[in-house]
């Protein structure tokens, strides 16, 4: 006896597609093209309505604080290299991408919202104690610092935190993440950056951790297009000679090459 095959169809709430139509939670797509900015259509597919004013304004502030950032950083080294190695730029973009995907890169922001999500669980009267005690124990804070020196304060974080304050955004994770800077401050001198603020105002905004990613691909990947395109425009030839710390250089001393 033949069983039936049984089906389980994939189904989704978020558009609804019907003759000559796509609506996007209730919201005719030819509305959407007319009326939403970019930021007003992310926030609507992931929490299902129009965001408010200040909810859009501090999305896009969000996205953007992470588009222009130099080219120091090893995810974006990899995009200058890809060009070198004359990959198109696809294949540019996921290799900068891949690159900095760890915890110390692009993947800071999903940490930093993880970790605030933790410590909003503390007592807030006991808070200060509870960051004190970590660092006693040596424990990193994820986005608080910056690999830069010269940058005492991320000046990312600081206008995220000032545009929070002028557009009325209120949330318990900012007011988290200001309180961990007072202690740190005091204690290692050290203040929020952008992953910080960002990841607050994320959590604020009622944005799950597991996709931070997106804010990264969606703001990174024209600073990658830029580069790509700079590095070609500066015609270096394939496998061009740069410099980079040999291991057992030929003088025997550690340095560049």
């Amino acid at each position: 006896m033949t069983m039936p095959t049984q089906r389980n169809p994939w189904r989704s709430t978020i558009t609804e597609v019907r003759p000559n139509q796509l609506h996007t939670y209730g919201v005719d797509q030819q509305d959407l093209i007319r009326q939403f900015s970019y930021e007003e259509m992310v926030f609507l597919l992931l929490r299902g309505r129009k965001p408010t004013a200040p909810e859009a304004t501090l999305l896009r502030a969000v996205i953007l604080s992470h588009a222009s950032h130099g080219i120091t950083g090893q995810s974006t080294l990899a995009v200058r290299m890809a060009a070198d190695c004359r990959s198109n730029f696809l294949h540019a973009l996921i290799a900068g991408f891949s690159v900095g995907a760890g915890d110390y890169d692009q993947g800071a922001l999903r940490a930093a919202m993880e970790q605030l999500q933790q410590l909003a669980e503390q007592p807030p009267a006991e808070l200060t104690d509870c960051v004190r005690a970590r660092l006693g124990r040596g424990e990193k804070f994820i986005g608080f610092g910056h690999r830069f020196l010269f940058h005492e304060r991320d000046p990312r974080a600081v206008t995220l935190v000032q545009l929070a304050n002028e557009v009325g955004f209120a949330g318990r994770h900012l007011e988290l993440v200001r309180r961990i800077e007072e202690v740190l401050a005091a204690e290692k001198g050290v203040y929020m950056n952008i992953d910080g603020a960002g990841g607050a105002i994320l959590l604020d905004l009622e944005l799950n951790p597991a996709i931070a990613h997106l804010i990264i691909v969606v703001g990174r990947a024209p600073m990658y297009a830029a580069a790509y395109l700079e590095r070609l425009a500066e015609g270096h030839p394939p496998f061009p000679r740069i410099e980079v710390a040999d291991l057992v250089p030929e003088n025997g001393q550690h340095g560049p090459k």
